[in-house]
């Protein structure tokens, strides 16, 4: 593995960040409603979920997935259920009043960590990334540079959107308009709920 093939492992990745997804809708809502330390904590939970990924990938889950369709089905369907009740208990809640209250402990870190992996669909873009980036699966020391540095970019990626949609603009915005974008993120996430499932 050379620096090319990391630096197009890096654009891969970073492409699939900055699309809108569950994982950016969980960040800007728990920026907004919650502030900056919540969504920091969101935002590492991501990051987490996604390294697994990364980590299950190279362990070979999407061949196992592929030998073993139901088990990647049922992933699918659980996966779906959750981004599908989220939407439902965001869209109920679009019209009642922020809690002010931000998610203790682990709450941030927790339902970044879940959102990511309620998409097993990831495991199958990270090793296509792999096979059409690296000349051969990587492993090793080579394996476990890319994993730090996915874990590093996902960090730092997800740390950046906390900071700009904490901002007291960006909060003030969001409680002016609450009940339509959470109407909005609602939909977005329910459309997306149904695509994992699928």
């Amino acid at each position: 593995m050379d620096w090319p093939h990391l630096i197009a492992f890096n654009i891969a990745i970073l492409g699939a960040l900055a699309s809108p997804g569950p994982a950016f809708i969980a960040m800007m809502r728990t920026s907004f409603a919650h502030g900056r330390h919540a969504a920091l904590r969101c935002g590492l939970g991501l990051a987490c979920a996604a390294v697994c990924w990364t980590l299950l990938a190279l362990a070979g889950l999407s061949a196992i997935f592929a030998l073993v369709p139901w088990a990647y089905m049922a992933l699918k369907l659980l996966g779906g259920a959750y981004l599908l009740w989220l939407a439902v208990v965001l869209w109920r809640g679009a019209h009642r009043p922020i809690d002010q209250d931000a998610p203790r402990g682990l709450g941030g870190f927790r339902l970044g960590l879940v959102t990511n992996f309620a998409n097993p669909k990831a495991v199958f873009f990270i090793a296509a990334i792999f096979t059409t980036v690296f000349p051969t699966m990587p492993a090793g020391a080579e394996a476990a540079l890319i994993v730090g540095n996915h874990l590093v970019l996902e960090t730092v990626w997800y740390g950046a959107v906390a900071m700009i949609l904490s901002t007291a603009p960006a909060r003030a915005f969001y409680f002016r308009l609450k009940a339509r974008i959470d109407r909005i993120a609602a939909a977005v996430l329910g459309v997306l709920a149904l695509r994992v499932a699928s």
